[in-house]
């Protein structure tokens, strides 16, 4: 355990988002007057605990699709939630102060909740992107051995992206809650929280998730290149490209009116589904280099040829896991999950040495691999060929050989000897 990245990540990062929390609170909880003395009213608890509760069920969709994309080679779940409590705490931290300072350098001091659209469109989303990938660069360089797949990049940057979006949707869900029941032109405040929540929960939802991925795409490119140039250059343009798309996005939500966001709106709406086609194409493309990278070690024997057949297959894969767990959580499934997670990690290894992103040190790895595969196999599931998911019931044993006859005189019918 000391000698463990990740152990020594938690021991830093958890004091550290608890840190963050406190003082983003700390920040948001009393009254603030602005210079032209309007006053902005805090949050309290009951404002909080309502927000958190609506910006809950969207921060839990969208993570069982990020983790379900993490399937190839997913990470454990402690990387899932370090990632995912970087976003919430971590990233809105450095971007409610950042954002509050450029907010009071513009001069922008009216009380609404974006502290102005000057900072919002300008300052927030090269400082919220570049927030939110921190996390991925810490995990590449500290634990560079769990980081072998695009999908496994984009799905912890989606997640980073997912934990930011949830406290701030939180955050505006309360402002909502505190304005409306504070001020008497409005006669139902729990109305205006929900069109806030359709608006931010459902339909502009994909906002963070989105221009974050497109940063983690360039990283993704720059870690399976050979080239230093494209190392430096990928994950810039990736920062470029979703920091410019963040910056449009703020900017068109800032203009107002229903008509003239129209056109934008479907424009959105095409960056999503072009990003959807390339995350299945991605899937694709990851199916392949499995089989592809399995079938050189089932050349020269070291593998069945079943493996690159059933461990390429995403289908076949979730059938291993349902049939594992069904026989056995404790003794069948953890070597079939083990087995899964090492033999999609001796693909990832062949591809970077065939690439030549990966020294020497892949064969001692491979060999490691190879060797623990081994020792899995009596005790994993690795073939789909007439497994069903639930196990077949046991039968009551029963004696083959004839029921006894009457004991009778020796060669007579019995067959017990006559005394």
């Amino acid at each position: 355990m000391l000698r463990s990245p990740l152990f020594w990540l938690s021991v830093v990062l958890l004091p550290f988002y608890a840190f963050a929390l406190k003082a983003q609170f700390d920040l948001l909880h009393p009254d603030t007057t602005f210079p032209d003395g309007t006053v902005a009213l805090g949050l309290n608890w009951d404002s909080l605990r309502l927000g958190l509760f609506y910006a809950m069920w969207t921060a839990l969709a969208w993570s069982l699709l990020f983790i379900w994309l993490d399937r190839f080679r997913p990470q454990r779940p402690l990387v899932w939630l370090l990632t995912f409590l970087w976003g919430a705490c971590a990233s809105t931290w450095v971007s409610i102060y950042v954002n509050t300072w450029a907010g009071e350098a513009m001069n922008t001091t009216m009380a609404n909740a974006d502290m102005g659209s000057r900072a919002a469109i300008f300052i927030a989303p090269f400082v919220e992107e570049a927030s939110k990938v921190t996390v991925l660069f810490l995990l590449v360089i500290l634990y560079r051995v769990g980081i072998v797949s695009r999908l496994s990049i984009v799905a912890l940057a989606g997640l980073s992206a997912v934990g930011f979006a949830f406290v701030e949707n939180a955050i505006y869900y309360a402002r909502a809650f505190v304005y409306g029941t504070n001020t008497i032109g409005i006669e139902d405040p729990m109305a205006e929280v929900m069109e806030l929540v359709k608006l931010r929960g459902i339909y502009t939802s994909f906002g963070h998730p989105v221009f974050t991925m497109m940063i983690a795409l360039g990283l993704a490119v720059a870690l399976g290149a050979r080239s230093k140039t494209v190392r430096v250059v990928a994950p810039l343009a990736g920062f470029v490209v979703g920091a410019g798309g963040h910056m449009l996005f703020n900017g068109v939500a800032s203009s107002g009116g229903s008509a003239q966001l129209r056109p934008q709106w479907f424009m959105a709406l095409a960056l999503v589904a072009m990003l959807t086609i390339m995350m299945v194409l991605s899937v694709v493309a990851q199916t392949q280099l499995i089989r592809r990278r399995l079938g050189d070690y089932r050349r020269v024997g070291w593998l069945t040829d079943r493996d690159p057949v059933v461990f390429s297959a995403p289908f076949k894969r979730i059938k291993l896991h349902l049939a594992a767990l069904f026989r056995g959580p404790r003794k069948i499934w953890p070597p079939t999950a083990k087995f899964m997670r090492r033999i999609t990690e001796l693909a990832y290894v062949r591809e970077g040495m065939t690439r030549g992103t990966i020294g020497a040190g892949g064969d001692d790895r491979a060999r490691e691999i190879l060797h623990e595969l081994e020792e899995l196999r009596p005790t994993a599931l690795t073939d789909t060929r007439g497994l069903t998911l639930f196990p077949p019931r046991r039968r009551k044993a029963t004696s083959t050989a004839p029921p006894p006859q009457s004991p009778g005189a020796a060669g007579l019918g019995g067959n017990w000897p006559a005394p």
